[in-house]
C-alpha cells in the first residue's frame, strides 16, 4: 500500500495531484480529510469535489485540534490523505441519531465480512458516547483492530464536525477495511507519570465527575493546581489528567468541560464511580528517552503507512517535544492523523477496545513485508526557552516525586510494622479515639466501632491514680512523649497491663496533628511479678525457703519443657535434662553441636534455620513447629519458641529455644486424617458398588484428580485434599433406587431426572461436616456433573463458576467410566474416548484442563494400567498416537 498527503488549495490542484500520482477510482482507496479552523461548508465542498473525481473511493473527515502529517502537526489547514491499497477494499459509513446497538447491528448486517481487519472511527466528542461504543464494538468484533479518536475543535470545546461523502453532520463515521493480506499493529506512546495522593471518585455519571474524595471535582483541581488553573480549566487543566487502572492498564482522562456552579468536570471518556485516581504530569526527559528506545525495539524495517491520533492535552503540554515524537514515527513510515480529544486503541492481546487520553496512539499498516532498514533521524526539533524550561521543571518534579514516594512507601511499611507489633491507637487533641488496630481490639475486648469516637479513658482502670493521667496529659500537651506502665480495664471488667508511649504528632508548620499511642501488653509479666512477690516476700520467708520455691519453679519448667540455648551462630551452649532425655544425647554431646544438626532434612533443605536466625538477629520472637532427629534416628516434633536475648546495650548475644514436645499430638492427628481418608474411600466404594462398579474406580479417579490438580498449578496440600475427597463424587447414588441405578438399558427422561439427583443428595449428606476432607467431598459431589458451557447439572453452573474440584473430577470420572464396563454399556476403546474429549473441549470440559490431559496422556494411561482390574481390556491404541 501507499500513503500520500496533500494540502488542499483548490479543485484544480486536487485533480492534478490525483492524475500525477495515478490514484485509481476504486474501492481500494481510503480518503481521510483532516481540517483545522475551517468553515464546514467549504469542507463539504472539498468532499464533493473528491467524490466527483473518485466516486468509488471511501471518504471520512473530522475536525481537529491540529492536523498531523509527514512528521509534525500543523494548524489552519485542510489535509487530504490518500491510502492506496493493493489487496484491500474500503467502505465508509456515517451515522446520525442512532443508538449504539442500532449502529453495531447495521455494521454486522451490511458491512462486516470474514476479511474485515480494521475500523477507522472518528466520533463527535460532544454528541456521542464513544467510550461505550468502542467497548461494545470490541465485544462484538474482538479480532478487528481499531484506530481513530474523538474529534477536536481547535480547543474551543464547543462543536465538532465528522462526516463522510454520503452523510453530513454525523455523530460517528467509520471506515471499514477488508483484506486477506493486510497486517496491522496497534500501539501507543504514553509516559505520563502519576503524582500526589491517591483519591477516590465518590460521585460520577458517564463522562461527568461530580465529586472526588467527597469534594466538588473543581475544588480538588483548585486545591492541588491553584486558583488560576481552576478558574480557566479548559486552557490549563487539560495538561493534568486523572489516571486510573482498567484491567491493569493505566487509563488517563483529560477534561473537556466543567461546570463551576455544580463543581463538576466532564472528561474525554468515562471515569467509573469508585475508581482510585491520581493526577499525572509529563516527564519530558522520560518521554524523549523511552519513546525512542521503544520504537527502536519495536521496528527493524521501514513500513508502508502509519495513522496517528495524539491527544490535545499531550500537544498542549509537550509542544516541540510532540513534533520530535511525530518525526520519529515518520522515519518508520509515511504518517497522517490528527490531534484528538481522546484516542481509540485496540488491545490485541486482550481483544478489547479502550478510549485513551494523553497518548499518541498509532496503527501501523503493511500489505507486504518490508526489507529496508530504518533509522531514527538525528536532527533535533528546534526548541524555545519554554520547551527547555518545561523539561527542567518536569525532571525536577519527577526526581522529587520519586524521592517522596520512596519515603512515603517506607513510612507506610514502618507504620504497618508498628501497628502489627504493638497496641496502636490515634487520638485527637481532646484524647478522642480516631483509629485503633486489631491488637487494641483484642486486648481491650472492644470492637473498632465501639472505640472510635470514645475518649481513651474508656479502658482506664479505677486503681490507676488520677494524678497519673494528669501528669500524662501535661507532658504530651507540652509536646513531649509520655512513657509509663498503665493498669487498664477490659470490656469484661478484667485487668491488663501495658507499657505505654504516647507521642504528640505535628504538621510541617508546627501545628498539632494528633496523638499516637504505642503500647505493649505486659499483663503476664506483671502477674508473674505479683506471684513472685507473694511467694518470695523476705519478710515472711527465709532465704532457704526462697531458694526452695525457686528450685521448685525451675524443676516444674524443666520437667515439662525442653530448653536449649545457642550463641548467635546457632551453636548449643546449654541444654536442660528434658531435652537431653528426649534427644538421646548427653549434655556433653549437645554442647558445641550446631542446632541445625538436630533438624530433620526437610528443614535444612529449605534453609528454615537460617531464616529463623535472621529473624532473631532482627530481635523478633519466632514461633515454629519443627521436627528434630534424636540420636537413635527417631523423630520428635516440637512447638518451638525462639527468643533473642539481649545484653544491656541492646545487642542480641544468645538465642533461647523453648520447646514443647507435640509428637504424640501430631501422631494422633495423622491417625485421625488417615482414618478420614479410609472412611472417604470406603464410602466412595460403597456408592460405586451399588451401581456394580469396583473400588478401583474411585482409586483411579483419585489418582487422576491428584495428577490434574498438580498439572493445573495447585499446591501439594490442595492436590492431596482433592485426591482424598474425589472418591466421594458419587456417594449420593446410595439413595437412588436399584431399578434405576442398575438398569441395563437407557434411562427414560423421568428416570434420568431421578438419577441426576445423586449430585445434590451427595452434597446434602456431606455439607454439614467441618472436616476439610468431607467439606471438599461435598463440593466434588455437587459439582462434578456441571459442564463448562453451563449445560450440566444440578445448578447449570458455567466456566470458572464451577469449583475447580468439580471441573477436575468431571474429567477424571468420565475418562475412567467410559473406559470400563458398566451395567448399561460396554467399555469404550481409548481412541473413541480421546475423540470425545477433543469434541467436548470448551463444552463439557475446561479447555485448559483438556490441554493438560492430552499433554500428559502417558501419565494417565500409566495410572489406568497400574490400577486396572483383573481381566480388564488393556488399551494399546495410545501407542499408535
Amino acid at each position: 500500500m501507499k500513503l500520500i498527503n496533500l494540502d488542499y488549495v483548490d479543485f484544480d490542484s486536487v485533480k492534478e495531484f490525483i492524475l500525477k500520482n495515478k490514484i485509481p477510482n476504486t474501492d481500494s482507496v481510503l480518503i481521510q480529510i483532516f481540517h483545522s479552523n475551517q468553515n464546514i461548508s467549504k469542507l463539504y465542498q472539498v468532499s464533493e469535489q473528491l467524490d466527483s473525481l473518485l466516486p468509488n473511493a471511501s471518504i471520512i473527515s473530522t475536525s481537529t485540534s491540529g492536523v498531523i502529517a509527514d512528521g509534525s502537526f500543523v494548524d489552519d489547514v485542510i489535509k487530504i490523505s490518500f491510502s492506496i491499497f493493493e489487496s484491500s477494499t474500503t467502505k465508509s459509513i456515517g451515522y446520525s441519531s442512532k443508538n449504539i446497538d442500532e449502529i453495531i447491528n447495521d455494521l454486522e448486517a451490511n458491512y462486516i465480512t470474514n476479511d474485515t481487519k480494521l475500523f477507522v472511527v472518528f466520533a463527535n466528542t460532544f454528541t456521542f458516547d464513544s467510550t461505550s461504543f468502542i467497548k461494545k464494538l470490541g465485544e462484538k468484533f474482538p479480532t478487528v483492530s481499531l484506530a481513530g479518536g474523538n474529534a477536536g475543535d481547535d480547543y474551543n470545546f464547543k462543536k465538532c464536525e465528522v462526516f463522510t461523502n454520503s452523510e453530513k453532520d454525523c455523530d460517528v463515521v467509520i471506515a471499514v477495511v477488508d483484506s486477506s493480506q493486510l497486517k496491522i499493529e496497534t500501539k501507543y506512546l504514553f509516559n505520563w507519570q502519576t503524582i500526589g495522593q491517591k483519591m477516590t471518585v465518590t460521585k460520577a455519571e458517564g463522562i461527568k465527575v461530580y465529586e472526588i474524595d467527597n469534594r466538588p471535582a473543581v475544588e480538588v483541581y483548585r486545591y492541588y493546581l491553584g486558583s488560576d488553573v481552576a478558574d480557566d480549566l479548559l486552557t490549563f487543566g487539560i495538561e493534568f489528567p486523572l489516571i486510573f487502572k482498567d484491567n491493569g492498564v493505566d487509563i488517563a482522562r483529560a477534561l473537556v468541560a466543567f461546570d463551576s456552579e455544580e463543581g463538576s468536570i466532564s472528561f474525554a471518556g468515562n471515569i467509573p464511580q469508585g475508581a482510585s485516581v491520581k493526577f499525572a504530569y509529563a516527564n519530558v526527559e522520560h518521554i524523549e528517552k523511552q519513546n525512542r528506545e521503544m520504537l527502536l525495539n519495536d521496528f527493524m524495517y521501514k513500513n508502508e503507512a502509519i495513522y496517528i491520533y495524539s491527544c490535545g492535552a499531550r500537544r498542549q503540554m509537550l509542544g516541540a517535544f510532540l513534533n520530535e515524537e511525530l518525526a520519529d514515527l515518520n522515519d518508520i513510515a509515511p504518517t497522517v492523523g490528527f490531534i484528538t480529544y481522546g484516542e481509540f486503541f485496540h488491545d490485541t492481546l486482550a481483544c478489547q477496545n479502550n478510549l485513551l487520553n494523553i497518548t499518541t496512539t498509532y496503527v501501523v499498516l503493511n500489505e507486504s513485508s518490508g526489507s529496508e532498514p530504518f533509522e531514527l533521524g538525528h536532527s533535533k526539533i528546534e526548541k524555545n526557552k519554554r520547551d527547555i524550561a518545561l523539561k527542567a521543571i518536569t525532571t525536577l518534579v519527577s526526581r522529587t516525586s520519586d524521592e517522596l514516594d520512596e519515603n512515603t512507601y517506607y513510612l507506610k511499611q514502618f507504620r504497618k510494622a508498628v501497628k502489627r507489633a504493638s497496641i496502636f491507637s490515634i487520638g485527637d487533641e481532646n484524647g478522642i479515639i480516631k483509629d485503633v488496630n486489631k491488637n487494641f481490639e483484642k486486648v481491650s475486648g472492644y470492637s473498632t466501632g465501639e472505640l472510635i469516637g470514645q475518649n481513651h479513658n474508656i479502658t482506664r482502670h479505677e486503681d490507676t491514680p488520677i494524678e497519673v493521667y494528669e501528669e500524662m496529659w501535661e507532658t504530651i500537651q507540652s509536646g513531649n512523649m509520655w512513657s509509663g506502665l498503665l493498669k487498664n480495664r477490659r470490656k469484661d471488667g478484667t485487668t491488663y497491663y501495658a507499657i505505654s508511649n504516647i507521642v504528640p504528632m505535628f504538621n510541617k508548620d508546627g501545628s498539632f496533628r494528633e496523638y499516637m499511642s504505642i503500647k505493649n501488653d505486659v499483663t503476664e509479666l506483671e502477674e508473674y511479678k505479683v506471684l513472685l512477690k507473694h511467694e518470695l516476700d523476705t519478710t515472711h520467708k527465709s532465704l532457704k525457703e526462697n531458694l526452695n520455691y525457686t528450685r521448685q519453679y525451675e524443676d516444674a519448667v524443666n520437667s515439662s519443657i525442653a530448653i536449649l540455648k545457642t550463641d548467635t551462630h546457632s551453636i548449643i551452649t546449654y541444654a536442660n535434662e528434658n531435652y537431653s532425655t528426649l534427644s538421646g544425647y548427653t549434655l556433653d554431646e549437645l554442647v558445641g553441636k550446631s542446632c541445625s544438626d538436630l533438624r530433620a532434612k526437610k528443614h535444612t533443605l529449605t534453609n528454615e534455620c537460617d531464616v529463623i536466625a535472621q529473624k532473631l538477629s532482627e530481635k523478633n520472637i519466632v514461633n515454629e513447629i519443627l521436627t528434630n532427629i534424636a540420636k537413635d534416628g527417631s523423630e520428635h516434633v516440637f512447638n518451638s519458641l525462639f527468643y533473642p536475648v539481649e545484653d544491656l546495650h541492646g545487642r542480641v548475644y544468645e538465642h533461647l529455644h523453648v520447646m514443647f514436645d507435640i509428637t504424640e499430638v501430631i501422631r494422633l492427628n495423622k491417625e485421625i486424617v488417615d482414618t478420614q481418608k479410609e472412611v472417604v474411600y470406603t464410602m466412595g466404594a460403597i456408592g460405586e458398588s451399588r451401581s456394580k462398579e469396583t473400588g478401583l474406580h474411585v482409586k483411579r479417579v483419585a489418582e487422576y484428580s491428584y495428577l490434574l490438580a498438580k498439572l493445573y498449578g495447585s499446591n501439594e496440600e490442595e492436590a492431596n485434599l482433592l485426591k482424598q475427597a474425589s472418591p466421594m463424587h458419587d456417594i449420593g447414588k446410595v439413595a437412588i433406587p436399584d431399578n434405576i441405578l442398575k438398569k441395563p438399558g437407557k434411562l427414560s427422561p423421568t428416570e434420568f431426572d431421578i438419577m441426576k439427583t445423586h449430585a445434590r443428595l451427595g452434597y446434602e449428606m456431606l455439607k454439614h461436616s467441618n472436616r476439610p476432607i468431607l467439606k471438599a467431598s461435598a463440593t466434588v459431589a455437587l459439582t462434578h456433573h456441571e459442564k463448562w458451557d453451563g449445560s450440566g447439572y444440578p445448578e447449570g453452573l458455567k466456566g470458572e463458576d464451577i469449583h475447580l474440584y468439580g471441573r477436575i473430577t468431571a474429567i477424571a470420572d468420565v475418562f475412567d467410566a467410559l473406559g470400563h464396563e458398566r451395567v448399561y454399556k460396554h467399555a469404550w476403546p481409548l481412541d473413541d474416548i480421546l475423540t470425545l474429549f477433543k469434541e467436548q473441549k470448551g463444552k463439557h470440559f475446561e479447555p485448559r484442563l483438556i490441554d493438560l490431559f492430552f499433554d500428559n496422556l502417558d501419565k494417565f494411561i500409566e495410572i489406568r494400567n497400574r490400577l486396572g482390574e483383573k481381566g480388564e481390556f488393556q488399551d494399546h491404541a495410545y501407542a499408535l498416537l
